[in-house]
């Protein structure tokens, strides 16, 4: 690939050892599902879980894990408000509590716990801001929190704190838009473990092959990104200084989000019909309440007036999935109505005194100064195209990649540095060695403009790591992470923040 340094290509050197490892092919993509495909109908499902209660009469089961994290910054760099990153950058302690608990045969809970303590923090002379420290240095937060019952011979119903996994791509998101990410660490951990739980109320009714869900999420929670002060903190002014702007989230119930999904899952295929009125999670800036009228206008003022808010918008998708002999092909569509973006326009008497610029970092014109003046509402279409493959031994590949299209783009939007076309391209390879007790991955997303899905040009991250079983609950993983700069945020200064991370962990 162009561009990479040479660290990706020792990456792309471990890919072909990777590859060339592998062996004869498996069985076919039925086999590697196992017996799922012996559950055709809720029923059975219901039997199942009625044998293994049956087996198991323990109404509560508590679990844990604690674990040791570090990172370690590969290059000498500052984030944007001038913070030292060189060196050690994470030395996290750890402790997650869980309890499930299950009473009778149609009720269950489940509770779970994490908090951790960053030493890094203290260990490092560097001036930190505040929003790092709240962010990064110590946390404790309520994971899944949930009951959920048996309404009825074919309804199921959850309360509570909980993940709901829509569509079927793993790498990139499409129709997975009901819980937000944790992006404190970008490219450190799969889109799996990052999903935050949120409180909502899902009813669920099974007829044949046929799963019905209805959900209303209650709670308002948004992704957490990289703070002020964060070396991935890429929202600047005109002159590259690092601002921040105050956001406006709705409170909880203040207006719910619903979403309904109709699932099919069929001999070799599966079928996802989706649906939902949510609150979007990425924001945008509304700079209307700033008097761009006024000569003496400084950026202190912008930043006063100038705040982040979310759209209110409809989505519609579904997903196919297909499998045939040892491949699984993937496909995702969706169109998102009542998206807000910001809109802004080259001012034609300058405000000396400001340097205003777009959330999305906008390229300036040389000579020339920008100025967010309005709000647009767009329409946004997005799809994705994905294939795995397990014919080879004990080895996984899968490609994905994703279209995102603004709909009516002008260069209004495109000066506040949005795309008509966004891509990305997700490679991702996996592969089992020693009686699959050490399992190494190899991954890199691509992003990308105006439909060049192959080539960086906003921006690339690409992570090798490993992680292996010692037996006992013990698990130790590490690897490496290599961010390639780009033109779109956070790549826009993330270039220098490769980085080595391990961790040891063990779960009771």
């Amino acid at each position: 690939m162009p561009g990479l340094s040479t660290r990706s290509r020792l990456g792309a050197a471990a890919l072909g050892l990777m590859l060339a490892a592998a062996g004869h092919a498996q069985d076919d993509m039925e086999d590697v599902l196992g017996g799922f495909d012996d559950l055709d109908t809720y029923s059975e499902v219901v039997q199942l879980d009625k044998n293994a209660t049956r087996f198991d009469q323990k109404m509560w089961d508590p679990s844990g894990s604690l674990s040791l994290a570090s990172s370690y910054n590969l290059k000498n760099h500052r984030s944007t408000t001038g913070t030292d990153y060189d060196g050690l950058s994470k030395l996290r302690l750890r402790l997650n509590l869980g309890l499930d608990g299950q009473f009778g045969e149609h009720w269950r809970s489940s509770l779970n716990l994490s908090a951790w303590r960053d030493f890094a923090y203290a260990l490092r002379d560097a001036d930190y801001t505040d929003e790092v420290i709240d962010e990064y240095e110590q946390v404790l937060d309520v994971q899944d929190a949930w009951v959920s019952t048996r309404l009825g011979p074919n309804w199921d119903s959850k309360l509570g704190r909980q993940v709901a996994v829509w569509g079927f791509a793993d790498n990139l998101r499409v129709l997975d838009v009901l819980n937000p990410l944790d992006n404190l660490e970008p490219g450190l951990a799969d889109i799996e473990d990052l999903r935050l739980p949120v409180g909502m109320l899902r009813l669920d009714r099974y007829a044949g092959p046929w799963q019905a869900s209805a959900i209303l999420v209650g709670e308002q929670r948004f992704s957490r990104n990289p703070p002020l002060g964060s070396d991935f903190y890429s929202v600047t002014d005109g002159q590259g200084n690092a601002v921040s702007y105050r956001e406006i989230q709705p409170e909880d119930f203040e207006e719910l989000n619903y979403a309904a999904a109709l699932t099919g899952r069929f001999s070799g295929w599966d079928l996802s019909l989706t649906a939902s009125r949510r609150w979007f999670d990425e924001p945008y800036l509304d700079a209307r309440a700033f008097d761009s009228s006024d000569p003496n206008a400084t950026q202190a003022d912008f930043e006063r007036d100038a705040v982040l808010r979310h759209s209110r918008v409809n989505q519609w998708g579904y997903g196919v999935q297909i499998t045939q002999g040892g491949w699984l092909f993937k496909h995702e569509a969706a169109l998102i109505d009542g998206l807000q973006l910001t809109s802004s326009q080259l001012t034609e008497d300058p405000l000396p005194l400001l340097n205003a610029v777009p959330i999305v970092n906008a390229l300036f014109p040389d000579g020339a100064q920008l100025l967010p003046t309005d709000v647009r509402e767009v329409r946004r279409y997005d799809m994705l195209l994905g294939v795995e493959y397990f014919g080879l031994a004990q080895t996984t590949l899968s490609l994905e990649m994703a279209a995102r299209h603004i709909d009516d783009f002008d260069q209004d939007l495109a000066w506040s540095g949005y795309l008509k076309w966004r891509g990305e391209t997700a490679l991702r390879i996996t592969r089992d060695f020693l009686n699959e007790r050490l399992r190494l991955h190899l991954i890199s997303v691509l992003f990308s403009r105006d439909g060049q899905m192959f080539e960086p040009s906003g921006g690339a991250i690409h992570r090798i790591n490993g992680e292996y079983d010692f037996g006992q609950g013990l698990v130790l993983l590490g690897g490496v992470v290599i961010y390639q700069g780009g033109n779109q945020a956070p790549f826009t200064i993330s270039q220098d923040n490769d980085r080595l991370f391990a961790e040891m962990r063990w779960s009771f």
